[in-house]
């Protein structure tokens, strides 16, 4: 396979109402291999007109067009075709994904991929199974809550994972009904592109889906400001998070946000220890920690603490790093030079502030290497809650390592951060397991894994600054309350 041969020569265009659209000052940008830091494909950057013209798409196609008038069951019936048609082309989006976004070509295939097909699949039986409720009221009284799409979404995709999370959301936005206007990030936006093109040739209506690329500053900020968004949903940073909160003051639209993480992995000493070790290997390098709800923070039972630490440090230590494509690689590269500059700051804060450096920390010295944006594994021991590598979300294969002694104190630990995204425990004895999961503030919790199954069945929300709404195909959605009076007569007061 040669993954340049699903690269477009000529510059990506916007998608816009069903149509590929060149903007009209023609300014582009590059998407960059992280492997080495070279150009391989130009995408055009849509200015204020490109992204009006794209809301003014979806509010056409939801208030006018045919989308409006779809059943549930249609609505389903394309999603399936989407499905379909996505899993024939599997090879090629996780080929453009490796390359934009330095994964392993495996996990974007069979991980990623695989699970932006179940996604679509999930929605499209979803869309037939949106029930409402009847609340009983009194004996003359029937009230009934229903569930309403919100009609034009703007949905601001993040870097690390746009082709799963985007058939995520994006299954989850048509099936309740709505049209969108889609953001992806600069760093991460052909996927998209692509998929956009898909859901055409599935028989999506014009308008429904429309990817606008460009500067969150320029495109992001219009989204969140237009009248004619109904919602705007964004996955990424905190701080990012926070600007759109303010920028929406003046029109009051929902804001569903999912934002960073800093999440606990509290590992008690009756555990296996050879096994919670690979566990908690994974929890922190999967996509390179490239995740949100990474178990970044170890917090490690002192009475296995130097054992588990030496054979985590065994594990850690056998990983491959290189291109994606090659079989034999295990650790890819981040996202883009920007992003792995930050990402060794904090290595270089977590060794000023004392922390036990056990392994990794060090810059690759292969050229080949360094080129790309390559961080080898790094586990840090000994650090406490005032260090910044404790508290920050690092946002990559970066793990810090705390000791505890009792239950109480782990739940201490855990939950001394500002975020409350996921968490993990480890334990054989179940009730205490349990017992510490629901002390763990946070909307996502696994006992005895990390990374569980279930991602679209059972959503995690984000707890105190890692989200704000709820998560899943409500969404998107808003309820309505109606009171139908089935007694005839006066007006009783």
């Amino acid at each position: 396979m040669n993954p340049m041969d699903y690269i477009r020569k000529e510059p990506y265009e916007l998608f816009i109402n069903g149509k590929r659209v060149t903007p009209e000052e023609k300014a582009t940008f590059q998407a960059i291999n992280p492997v080495n830091n070279e150009p391989f494909a130009t995408i055009y950057k849509a200015g204020r007109k490109e992204t009006e013209a794209a809301i003014d798409a979806a509010r056409y196609a939801f208030d006018k067009g045919p989308w409006g008038k779809m059943s549930p069951r249609e609505r389903g019936d394309l999603l399936l075709k989407a499905a379909e048609l996505l899993q024939e082309r599997l090879e090629e989006f996780a080929a453009v994904e490796t390359m934009e976004c330095g994964k392993l070509y495996g996990s974007a295939y069979y991980y990623d991929g695989a699970k932006s097909v179940d996604a679509l699949k999930y929605y499209a039986g979803a869309a037939r199974c949106l029930k409402g409720e009847v609340v009983p009221i009194d004996n003359d009284t029937v009230n009934m809550v229903q569930y309403y799409p919100h009609g034009v979404v703007g949905e601001i995709l993040p870097w690390n994972g746009p082709f799963m999370m985007g058939c995520q959301k994006i299954g989850a936005i048509l099936a309740a009904g709505n049209t969108c206007v889609v953001k992806p990030s600069s760093w991460a936006s052909l996927t998209m592109l692509m998929f956009a093109e898909l859901l055409k040739e599935a028989g999506f209506p014009d308008g429904v889906v429309n990817v606008v690329t460009g500067s969150g500053a320029v495109v992001g900020d219009i989204l969140v400001k237009s009248e004619k968004v109904d919602m705007v949903a964004m996955t990424g940073g905190t701080a990012t998070g926070k600007a759109i909160i303010e920028s929406s003051k003046d029109t009051v639209k929902d804001i569903a946000l999912e934002l960073g993480g800093k999440s606990p992995n509290i590992v008690f000493d009756d555990v296996n220890v050879d096994e919670a070790v690979k566990w908690a290997k994974f929890a922190f390098t999967l996509n390179s920690g490239e995740v949100c709800v990474s178990g970044t923070r170890l917090i490690l039972q002192r009475g296995i603490y130097e054992e588990f630490l030496e054979k985590l440090k065994a594990e850690c230590e056998k990983a491959v790093p290189g291109d994606g494509f090659d079989p034999d690689v295990t650790l890819s590269a981040l996202i883009h030079k920007e992003h792995c500059d930050e990402v060794w700051r904090y290595i270089e804060s977590g060794k000023k502030e004392g922390a036990r450096l056990i392994c990794g920390g060090e810059h690759y010295t292969d050229p080949k290497l360094q080129k790309g944006n390559f961080v080898p594994i790094t586990v840090f021991a000994d650090v406490t809650p005032d260090m910044t590598i404790f508290q920050e979300e690092i946002f990559g294969p970066v793990l810090c390592v705390t000791p505890f002694d009792t239950e109480e104190e782990a739940i201490e630990i855990a939950n001394g951060t500002k975020y409350g995204l996921a968490g993990g425990v480890f334990t054989k004895d179940m009730k205490r397991g349990l017992r510490v999961a629901q002390a763990i503030k946070g909307g996502q919790i696994y006992i005895n894994s990390y990374f569980s199954k279930g991602m679209v069945e059972s959503p995690g929300t984000g707890w105190k600054q890692s989200g704000l709404g709820v998560a899943g195909i409500k969404k998107y959605m808003i309820s309505k309350t109606i009171f139908i009076d089935t007694k005839d007569g006066d007006v009783p007061f």
